[in-house]
């Protein structure tokens, strides 16, 4: 029997669980009164972009990319902040690159050039509690103040919640109401739903987000398969089939071989899958990657990965072997596209198709080829399609005869030059239908408009709409059996901002956390301080269960 856990749902968890949120190890240390590593001389004149540490005071004082540093020296006794952008190995010691120039003339060694790391915990060798350490118990004390609120102030991705639906009157809509019924979610704060599936009857219907099912028909017959992703826009992603931490295994059976594609496109931390990005050639994880706005990040921005874009769940109210993957763009996707190699142990379906026939030119660089058609308005400007002969291509741009910028996602040698091929494209589906179409024509002027106010989508008259402050989803043309369970949702919660006083809490706990552990009175040393140790510890806990007790939330069933 493997070893595969396979529940068909995730669990619910943080969206990033290794994103430091609510503390940060910088104002632990400036609670705790801990000062900053000593300055160390440099081991070469400073260049404009660029200062040099010995090996020896790097490792002792534990620089990292991110950090801020200060460069000072006899010609420059105030010095400058810099923030590390890359590290390396050179003759002249490790070098420490940052982006903002410097006057490298007034820190040379001749002049005693100093650098300081502005962090109290660093990953030094020889300093007693890590920066590690700390933000390690950041994370267990972050997983702690939501368990106690029933709330989060980062976001959290609920995958798979079952809930009733409320109904009022058995028919459609009752005075003073707009809505036939509510479904009220367990989390409160919803910043994005990702799902809302509606039981009806036989099966689910999907009428938040675009969707494609995967069925794996024959797991022995994938080797050498692969699955290709586009957003959209911002790249192409190949998912193969493999042993790596980037690819998905195909063995033992269809349910497990299902379990496997969904866990690295979730990017699921148990099972060690590692992150797939988009970049502009999928066959090769160093093409330009796409990034987005990141403040978390210490560059300000993070590439766009798959798990940013798509959720995948196996095995669960779909079938044995069958993967439900949808996007996790705001009520849409419709413009994501998926191809797969092998179009008959990889079942597609649930997908709106666009087949035609064209011919490619290969004579440009790949990257740069063209696909000519009659018309190609049917697919999407950005995506993936898939040849007769079984090649994929993405490609970036459609003019309505031509794709551009087609370039091949993987071996394309049964792709001849200006030879016709049928190219297929799947795009994910959405199934939003709601009220009917109305034309209103104007009594004085005559002039007609179409009202689509009560056709499909997420809008206050149209299929759904939702009171994220509440947590309360309001059906209004699309709804449920009145059963129980009949509806299935998946989407992410949490406050925005991060309060003050939810920092101070952390803060202060984590602060308890530390000090509980220092027998030795090494992180603080014992002697003269006005409050000792064990009293620290009692009013910190003590101020930390009194802001958290007033953001406590309860849940009533009645």
């Amino acid at each position: 029997m493997p070893v595969v856990f396979s529940p068909g749902e995730a669990e619910t968890r943080p969206l990033d669980p290794d994103a430091i949120v609510y503390t940060t190890a910088q104002k632990v240390a400036n609670l705790l009164g801990i000062g900053r590593g000593e300055a160390v001389l440099m081991s070469a004149n400073a260049e404009a972009n660029a200062v040099f540490v010995t090996g020896g005071d790097y490792r002792d004082h534990g620089f990292e990319v991110g950090d801020t540093i200060l460069i000072y020296s006899d010609a420059d006794p105030m010095g400058l902040d810099r923030d590390i952008t890359a590290i390396t190995s050179t003759a002249s010691g490790v070098k420490l690159a940052f982006s903002s120039a410097i006057n490298p003339g007034l820190y040379e060694t001749a002049d005693n050039g100093y650098v300081q790391n502005k962090a109290s915990f660093t990953n030094g060798k020889t300093r007693g509690v890590t920066k590690a350490h700390v933000e390690t118990i950041i994370k267990e004390i972050q997983d702690r103040i939501d368990n106690i609120t029933h709330n989060a102030w980062r976001p959290i991705l609920v995958t798979a919640e079952y809930i009733n639906f409320d109904t009022y009157k058995p028919y459609r809509r009752r005075y003073y109401t707009d809505y036939v019924g509510t479904t009220p979610l367990l989390f409160r704060n919803v910043q994005q739903m990702l799902r809302i599936e509606l039981w009806q009857g036989n099966e689910y219907r999907e009428v938040c987000s675009a969707e494609v099912r995967l069925d794996i028909a024959d797991y022995t017959e994938l080797s050498g398969d692969a699955v290709f992703l586009c957003p959209g826009g911002g790249g192409f992603a190949k998912l193969a089939v493999g042993t790596g931490t980037q690819q998905w295994q195909a063995d033992f059976n269809k349910v497990t071989t299902a379990q496997n594609l969904a866990d690295l496109i979730n990017k699921e931390d148990r099972t060690n899958r590692g992150t797939v990005t988009f970049t502009t050639d999928a066959t090769s994880p160093d093409g330009t990657t796409y990034t987005l706005p990141d403040g978390s990040s210490s560059t300000g921005v993070s590439n766009v990965h798959v798990h940013n874009e798509f959720l995948a769940t196996a095995n669960s109210d779909y079938g044995s072997g069958v993967i439900k993957l949808t996007s996790m763009q705001p009520a849409g996707g419709t413009e994501a596209t998926i191809a797969s190699t092998d179009t008959t142990n990889i079942v597609l379906s649930r997908t709106e198709t666009a087949s035609a026939s064209g011919t490619i030119d290969k004579s440009p660089s790949d990257g740069s080829r063209t696909i000519t058609f009659a018309d190609s308005s049917d697919f999407t400007e950005y995506g993936v399609v898939r040849a007769s002969t079984g090649t994929v291509y993405g490609y970036t741009g459609n003019t309505g005869t031509v794709l551009t910028g087609a370039r091949a996602l993987h071996a394309d040698g049964s792709v001849n030059d200006d030879t016709a091929y049928t190219w297929t494209q799947h795009k994910l589906s959405a199934d939003l239908q709601g009220g009917a179409t109305s034309v209103i024509v104007d009594a004085i002027t005559g002039e007609t408009t179409v009202d689509r106010s009560s056709s499909g989508d997420k809008a206050r008259l149209k299929d759904w709409w939702l009171d994220p402050e509440m947590g309360i989803i309001y059906f209004n043309n699309s709804y449920p059996y009145f059963e129980w369970n009949a509806v299935k949702v998946s989407y992410i919660y949490g406050e925005r901002y991060v309060e003050k006083a939810i920092e101070q809490a952390a803060t202060k706990l984590v602060c308890v956390d530390l000090l509980m552990a220092d027998d030795r009175s090494v992180l603080i040393p014992e002697g003269t301080q006005n409050v000792d140790l064990a009293s620290k510890i009692q009013l910190y806990r003590q101020e930390a269960d009194t802001i958290l007790r007033r953001y406590k939330e309860v849940v009533v069933f009645e």
